[in-house]
């Protein structure tokens, strides 16, 4: 039982992960690639936004949906929010599936673990 129970949770986990196109995470004020392909101005039109509205912290991923893309936020407020949105309707869902992936992920990246990501990356950047 408890073998099928662990089986349908990683096929729930991989339905829902596959529909993401890319997660972003934001701590203390810069973004950090979780996992996926984001295209490199809407990263710094993300930054711009963190900046402009010191945001503090949360995340924000793209799905992929029936008729194109959309963005959904943890931790972030709506005006910022819609700031995002309007800058990520500029990019067709091609242009974000085909976006350079990540130079050098991280372990923490590769497994689209943000609190692991953030840890090596602190590591790394000091």
């Amino acid at each position: 039982m408890l073998f099928l129970l662990l089986i349908a949770g990683a096929i729930l986990w991989w339905f829902l992960s596959s529909r993401t196109l890319f997660k972003l995470s934001i701590r203390k004020g810069e973004v950090l690639v979780v996992n996926g392909r984001v295209p490199i101005r809407f990263l710094q039109d993300v930054r711009d936004v963190v900046r402009d509205e010191n945001l503090e912290g949360g995340s924000v991923s793209a799905v992929a949906r029936d008729h194109g893309a959309g963005l959904s936020f943890s931790g972030i407020p709506e005006g910022p929010q819609q700031r995002m949105r309007n800058s990520f309707r500029l990019y067709p869902i091609a242009e974000v599936r085909h976006a350079p992936p990540i130079a050098r992920p991280s372990i923490g990246q590769m497994l689209g673990i943000a609190w692991l990501a953030w840890l090596i990356e602190g590591r790394f950047r000091r």
